[in-house]
């Protein structure tokens, strides 16, 4: 599965994004997807309270979006899907302007408010 999205994540890289653009990096594993989106869930809540804005995230089964991180043109998801028996999260950021810098910041905000949760 993580294969596919990767797959996925490189095609659209490959592909001319004339503003857009996209960060993808690799959380790791973990043993159980509830414990994935527990942390996928209090890393966005906490992503909010440091640096601010209105709260806006959305949820499914196995992925966790945080929108709005960087005004209305950075938003950010973390996938929890399972891989040969593992979770296998992670981050992908997407910005609809042009300022890949603040993506990149966003992208490692996020990463290391991942890394901080238990």
């Amino acid at each position: 599965m993580k294969r596919i999205i990767l797959t996925l994540a490189a095609a659209m890289f490959a592909a001319p994004a004339f503003s857009a653009g996209w960060t993808v990096d690799d959380l790791g594993s973990m043993s159980a997807r509830s414990d994935c989106m527990t942390r996928a869930e209090r890393t966005m809540k906490r992503y909010y309270q440091v640096h601010g804005g209105k709260e806006n995230i959305g949820r499914s089964e196995w992925t966790l979006g945080g929108y709005n991180l960087r005004g209305n043109v950075v938003n950010a998801l973390i996938i929890c899907p399972i891989e040969a028996g593992l979770v296998a999260p992670f981050l992908i950021v997407h910005n609809s302007d042009s300022d890949n810098d603040a993506r990149k910041i966003v992208a490692d905000r996020v990463k290391a408010i991942w890394q901080e949760q238990p």
